[in-house]
C-alpha cells in the first residue's frame, strides 16, 4: 500500500472519530439542563441511574475520541523513512540489501533507503 493510499485512508478514519463526538456536542444542551437540576450530583448524572442517551452518547464520544487520535496520530507519523547505518567494515554496503556504496552518499541507489553515517 502506498504511502499516500495509507495516509488518505488513516485520515478518513480519524474524520470517522471526529464525527463519532458530534452527537454527545450536539446534545450538550440537553445534558446541562440534566445537570442544572442537581449540580452536586455529577456522579448520578454519569453512574447508573444516568438515563439512558447520556451512556450511549459519552461511550461513543469516548470511542470517537480514542479512534480519533490513534489515527490521527498514525497519518502524521506514517511514511518516516527509517534511516539504516551503512557497514563499514572494508567496502561500504547497505545493511538493508547489501549493496556496495559510496561513503558519504545520503540514500542507496539500489534500494533507496536513507543512508545514516
Amino acid at each position: 500500500m502506498s504511502l499516500t493510499v495509507r495516509r488518505v485512508l488513516y485520515s478518513l478514519l480519524a474524520a470517522l472519530g471526529f464525527l463519532m463526538m458530534v452527537p454527545l456536542m450536539a446534545n450538550m444542551r440537553r445534558f446541562q439542563a440534566e445537570l442544572a437540576m442537581n449540580p452536586m450530583a455529577v456522579e448520578s448524572a454519569l453512574g447508573v441511574g444516568a438515563p439512558h442517551w447520556v451512556v450511549r452518547f459519552t461511550g461513543l464520544f469516548l470511542l470517537g475520541l480514542l479512534l480519533a487520535a490513534g489515527f490521527l496520530y498514525a497519518a502524521l507519523s506514517a511514511g518516516v523513512p527509517r534511516a539504516w547505518r551503512p557497514q563499514e567494515d572494508g567496502v561500504s554496503r547497505c545493511r538493508r540489501c547489501d549493496a556496495e556504496i559510496r561513503f558519504g552518499i545520503g540514500r542507496c541507489p539500489i534500494c533507496d533507503q536513507q543512508l545514516v553515517w
